[in-house]
């Protein structure tokens, strides 16, 4: 009965540890590996907004025979740099809210759980925009880059001008952040799960 109740015992997660904590923490080359999954993804999306937006260009201007009005410009421009950003992170914080995972993720076997409670949405937005390397991406350099140049165009500002900059060193200091932060932490979280109070696990083996 004795050695019974020991058995018990020892199959539980230590007091004051959660249940995340005690489950196998993913390491870096998976967690990197399933970046570059994403990055190839994130990739295809910037790449079918640009197509969408050159064929609106290309439609309006009957093939390139004339000029395309004014307002196929900003379309183009709004479908490229809205359509890239939305797109990916309605897509992304969907899959995160579902699975808990982003396809590279998946792809890898790894998830992300709570420290402690439960993944609430507070929770998944706080980790994708809380300097998420996939939403500050090198990829998406040029777009933070257009979209400065656009607001600035409009509204003449340096404030605005200096924000917009800031986002777009943010695409080269978010993964960078992240990456150092995973490697010297001992449970292997970068920044943005930090802020979230999350933790990216293997998934349970059968």
């Amino acid at each position: 009965m004795l050695s019974t109740g020991s058995e018990a015992l020892a199959e539980q997660p230590a007091a004051g540890l959660s249940t995340a904590s005690a489950r196998a923490v993913a390491n870096v080359n998976a967690r990197i590996s399933a970046y570059l999954v994403d990055s190839v993804i994130l990739l295809a999306f910037i790449l079918v907004f640009f197509v969408i937006g050159g064929s609106i260009l290309l439609f309006t201007s009957d093939f390139g025979e004339g000029d395309p009005p004014d307002w196929a410009y900003y379309a183009c421009v709004a479908v490229f740099l809205g359509g890239s950003i939305l797109s990916w992170t309605g897509f992304n914080l969907a899959l995160l809210r579902w699975r808990a995972q982003t396809t590279g993720m998946y792809v890898l076997g790894i998830k992300s759980v709570a420290e402690r409670g439960e993944m609430t949405n507070g929770r998944i937005l706080v980790r994708w925009f809380g300097l998420h390397p996939l939403l500050f991406h090198p990829l998406l350099l040029p777009v933070w880059v257009v979209i400065s140049l656009v607001l600035v165009s409009f509204t003449l500002n340096q404030i605005v001008l200096a924000v917009t900059l800031v986002f777009v060193l943010l695409c080269i200091a978010a993964p960078i952040a992240g990456l150092i932060t995973m490697v010297v932490d001992p449970e292997r979280r970068a920044l943005h799960d930090r802020l979230a109070g999350t933790l990216v696990v293997h998934l349970d083996q059968p």
